[in-house]
């Protein structure tokens, strides 16, 4: 039996301290309405359109509308700002027809639009929406080549461009087919100066309509990135230290109660000495181990344990006795649960001590309120059994 409490007494000073590793991983909360800035290389766009210019110049010998009609093409290049705001730079060309019936010419207005998205200002941004409204307003130049009326017919020739300043507004609607790709419909208007078709009208300036469809794809990075939710953030980091906080005073605690049971140990031992004939006429004391155990698990908690488990299993081989086990579990749970998990903590630590070669007696000891501190009830005792 000297034997035995040497053995433990030894085990017992040289791991008396219990340590425990946390990781944990922080999902970053973020605004579902509100985006982070992107960089210069994000959201681009370019784009192509086709459809038709609707020329109202000056209507004369009884031309309506459709008589001025010709082809449009568009070619844009542009850029996202915000889920909100955007610019681009384009052309739309091809050909007008003026005044008179098959007057027509070459024709190009080179322009700057200011674009604004309708949905995202007013609904905020989403990712996931597939339609999107986008008004705009520019300014540009345009020119057209001379006409027939003019002598020119037509021709692109040198020194027969006539040239005016343009005011431009339209509306794309856009539907997202892929990440990259949409298709649009242009609805587009311009003002020129008066006279931009070859004669002056009542007006005061001439205006182009334009309605067209086309395709755009997306460049670079597309959409936007959650703004981070920093109250919400800080309130995690907040909770996160007070956890930290409160595993500290757990391991404070623990290390207390292991630094009281080295001292009883110590007491103990020298009360043993010059008496091993007397022990030996005796019936053996039993010395207990405590085994903690993390929160809701019945798995030794750290290396050390199990060294000490270790220590009182070769302890007991060698003194030849057999061991008792009782598991334990603090007040969180039903007394069902508990019950399961005391018997799991008992097993856990009685699989180790069997592979000496020690017999073992398994208790499952339910719930415990031993200690104030819940982190010490949650534990496994062994003792020699009787």
């Amino acid at each position: 039996m000297k034997k035995f409490m040497i053995s433990l007494a030894l085990a017992s000073f040289a791991m008396f301290s219990t340590a425990q590793e946390t990781a944990s991983e922080v999902v970053v909360p973020t605004k579902s309405k509100s985006v982070v800035t992107n960089s210069f290389g994000s959201n681009w766009f370019v784009g192509v359109n086709g459809g038709v210019n609707f020329y109202n110049g000056v209507f004369m010998n009884g031309e309506n509308i459709f008589d001025h009609m010709s082809p449009a093409l568009d070619v844009y290049v542009g850029k996202w700002h915000t889920p909100g705001f955007g610019w681009r730079v384009a052309y739309r060309g091809l050909n007008i027809q003026t005044y008179e019936k098959f007057d027509h010419t070459a024709f190009m207005n080179f322009h700057f639009d200011a674009m604004f998205n309708l949905r995202n200002l007013i609904l905020g941004y989403s990712k996931d929406r597939v339609w999107e409204i986008t008004p705009y307003v520019g300014v540009g130049w345009a020119g057209r080549w001379g006409m027939d009326h003019e002598k020119g017919k037509g021709r692109m020739t040198s020194g027969a461009v006539t040239g005016s300043l343009s005011a431009n507004y339209g509306i794309i609607n856009s539907w997202s087919v892929s990440k990259r790709w949409a298709i649009n419909l242009e609805l587009a208007g311009a003002f020129f100066r008066n006279g931009f078709s070859g004669i002056n009208g009542q007006s005061g300036h001439d205006m182009m309509w334009t309605a067209a469809v086309g395709v755009s794809c997306n460049l670079g990075k597309v959409g936007w990135d959650n703004a981070p939710d920093v109250d919400a953030l800080q309130a995690i980091y907040v909770g996160m230290i007070d956890g930290l906080q409160g595993q500290l005073d757990d391991a404070l605690a623990a290390n207390k109660e292991k630094q009281n049971q080295i001292k009883a140990l110590e007491e103990a031992n020298k009360a043993l000495e010059g008496k091993v004939e007397e022990l030996s006429k005796v019936k053996p004391i039993s010395v207990s181990e405590s085994i903690f155990f993390s929160f809701d698990s019945y798995k030794i908690a750290s290396k050390k344990e199990e060294l000490n488990i270790k220590a009182y299993a070769e302890a007991a081989k060698a003194a030849g006795v057999k061991v008792k086990v009782v598991g334990f579990a603090d007040k969180v749970g039903s007394d069902e649960y508990n019950n399961k998990l005391s018997a799991k903590r008992a097993e856990a630590v009685a699989e180790i001590i069997r592979s000496y070669g020690v017999e073992v007696e398994v208790v499952p000891g339910g719930e415990s309120e031993e200690y104030k501190e819940r982190m010490l009830n949650r534990r496994a005792i062994i003792t020699v059994a009787e």
